[in-house]
């Protein structure tokens, strides 16, 4: 990345279904959870909101959840209500990660990076990596 510099790049993870953006380490050592903004906290809420609109996961997601509450059920992934947020936020608002491939790109190499956690499976069979 240093090499040969990228302007916008992303990371794919599974687990959740919700887009993080930087930064992922809290300013606070002791901290489990800070808002952490960088100085283009706006376009990088942008970006994650414009994936975050366009993956039909989570942009279904919002109807489903406001279905669920009226039952009084859970959302389908696990405890943390992305939804609300429109699916997007800050990494370290939700946990933190010292040195992630976010910081590092932001920091180091001027490259603005999300990562787009695709699904509620952390480990999806191979056959259904086309799908994700």
């Amino acid at each position: 990345m240093q090499r040969y510099p990228f302007v916008l790049s992303a990371n794919l993870h599974g687990g959740e279904l919700v887009v993080t953006y930087p930064f992922d380490m809290t300013r606070t050592y002791w901290k489990a959870q800070e808002l952490t903004p960088t100085p283009d906290d706006g376009v990088f809420r942008w970006l994650a909101t414009v994936y975050a609109t366009a993956n039909l996961a989570m942009a279904s997601g919002e109807r489903r959840r406001n279905l669920a509450m009226a039952r009084g059920e859970r959302r389908r992934c696990h405890y943390d209500d992305f939804t609300s947020f429109g699916n997007i936020i800050n990494g370290a608002n939700w946990h933190t990660v010292a040195g992630s491939m976010n910081d590092f790109s932001y920091l180091h190499t001027n490259c603005f990076e999300i990562t787009v956690e695709l699904s509620c499976d952390k480990f999806p069979h191979a056959s259904e990596l086309p799908e994700e």
